[in-house]
């Protein structure tokens, strides 16, 4: 009865009969996460590669997990430095103070290219995510510690 059913089945749908544990079909894709995959062009791919992608428009696709994305905005250094600035689990209000901190970067950065002179604009940085990377890497320590391990007997 359950093969004659899932039979009638689209091949796409989820079957509940042969998968377990899994919400999707063994049919579904993978997502693709990688922002470098999107910025390439049709000449650059191989013949692979564009057997894969006519696939991806042709079958569907599983969701991406919850803390995966393929935004340009995602950067994994500034969502790190947002969990190390949480204070007793308040994500919302630290992600706004970091969101409103960047926002004023950019604001002093343009006000700051149009008070410059003509040869001063090209030295200007606009983006505050480059701004704030330049920031974390003027942070870090210069001398690493590392710690010694003495060999030898303990028994003295």
């Amino acid at each position: 009865m359950a093969a004659s059913i899932s039979g009638l089945l689209k091949p796409w749908t989820p079957r509940v009969f042969f998968v377990r544990w899994s919400r999707y079909n063994p049919y579904y894709l993978e997502p693709e996460v990688q922002k470098e995959a999107y910025n390439r062009s049709e000449t650059e791919l191989s013949a692979e590669d564009k057997k894969e992608l006519e696939l991806k428009m042709l079958r569907p696709i599983k969701s991406a997990p919850i803390g995966v994305t393929s935004s340009f905005f995602s950067d994994p250094v500034l969502s790190k430095f947002t969990n190390m600035m949480m204070k007793s689990g308040n994500k919302v209000l630290s992600q706004e103070i970091v969101t409103q901190t960047l926002e004023n970067i950019k604001r002093k950065q343009v006000e700051k290219y149009h008070k410059a002179s003509e040869e001063k604009k090209e030295e200007i940085e606009c983006n505050p995510y480059t701004i704030f990377h330049q920031a974390l890497d003027n942070c870090k320590p210069v001398v690493g510690l590392a710690s010694i391990q003495r060999g030898g007997n303990a028994d003295f």
